[in-house]
């Protein structure tokens, strides 16, 4: 009889190498992952570690078994949807995860929604950046995790997960309210804005990475004078007339800071955004909630839109 739980210790034990990196995918203490595997070890039959001085490695046996973990995990995720949706109808408990704009403009309106729509329904909502989501969902911390496409992204067609799309999300320029182009409606990347002193987020991070891709297809480098992380930093260096910026659309709506103004950009960076849950899940009531609030997001495009102060 195959022990689900062995199972997934070592898948864990094969996507991480080392027992600390295992125990902590598994929110489990090393020393308790030490004693299972070493248990495992000495087990008779067909073994499937093996002792090699402090670390445990994978035998020919267990690499066997690991072929048909993706199946039996998509199979018992199935198995969990069908049990959930057969308990009186309409019940379930998600574990959501998504980073910080991700909760406040998608995530939030969506779990208001369905308080209302699916009242059976429960959700925890931890904030959770794209380089960790993965290995969140892949372990069961998240059920659910809202990201966007990043390197961080599991490669495609990796039989651990499902993906569904949420939303394309177009980046703008924020600009300072006196700025020469602040009555333009729209704006041409190079044309306009090559020229001009940027803020932006440290290399390596998200942001960093589609603003630089668009630039570079766009012909140009931007002249960063800024770098910060904090949105509401960038806000108040645009507002104090220090730089401009061009921001990914879920990070400008709902702000309340004077003296800027938001301009759609052609040829403007974009990013995915993704529902990513574990093969055999349903992310469902959750997904076409989030839909929904995607859809409602300002554009500003068909209007300016503006903060005078």
């Amino acid at each position: 009889m195959i022990d689900v739980r062995r199972l997934q210790l070592l898948h864990a034990l094969a996507h991480h190498h080392t027992v600390a990196a295992t125990a902590e995918a598994l929110s489990v203490t090393p020393s308790a992952v030490s004693q299972q595997l070493a248990a495992l070890a000495r087990e008779p039959g067909v073994p499937l570690v093996e002792r090699q001085g402090r670390r445990f490695m994978l035998t020919g046996g267990a690499r066997v078994l690991l072929e048909r973990a993706p199946t039996i995990f998509a199979e018992m995720e199935r198995a969990g949807a069908d049990l959930a949706a057969y308990a009186e109808g309409d019940r379930g408990v998600i574990r959501v995860g998504s980073f910080s704009t991700g909760i406040s403009d998608l995530i939030a309106p969506a779990l208001a929604r369905l308080r209302v729509s699916h009242p059976g329904w429960s959700f925890e909502v931890v904030q959770a950046e794209p380089e960790q989501s993965a290995d969140m969902v892949r372990s069961g911390r998240l059920d659910v995790a809202l990201t966007m496409s990043t390197g961080h992204l599991p490669a495609a067609g990796d039989p651990d997960f499902r993906t569904d799309s949420v939303m394309v999300e177009l980046f703008d320029a924020i600009l300072p309210y006196q700025h020469p182009l602040a009555t333009r409606n729209g704006l041409h990347l190079a044309e306009d804005l090559a020229d001009e002193d940027w803020i932006m987020s440290a290399p390596g991070t998200a942001w960093h990475e589609c603003v630089t891709a668009a630039t570079s297809q766009a012909g140009f480098q931007p002249r960063v004078v800024h770098t910060v992380d904090d949105f509401s930093a960038v806000f108040s260096l645009v507002q104090a007339g220090l730089g401009i910026a061009l921001m990914p659309r879920l990070a400008w709506t709902g702000i309340n800071t004077p003296q800027i103004v938001v301009r759609g950009v052609r040829e403007t960076a974009r990013r995915h955004i993704i529902a990513l849950s574990r093969s055999g899940a349903t992310p469902e009531p959750l997904l076409t909630a989030v839909r929904e609030a995607a859809s409602k997001v300002p554009v500003p495009s068909v209007g300016p839109f503006a903060i005078a102060g």
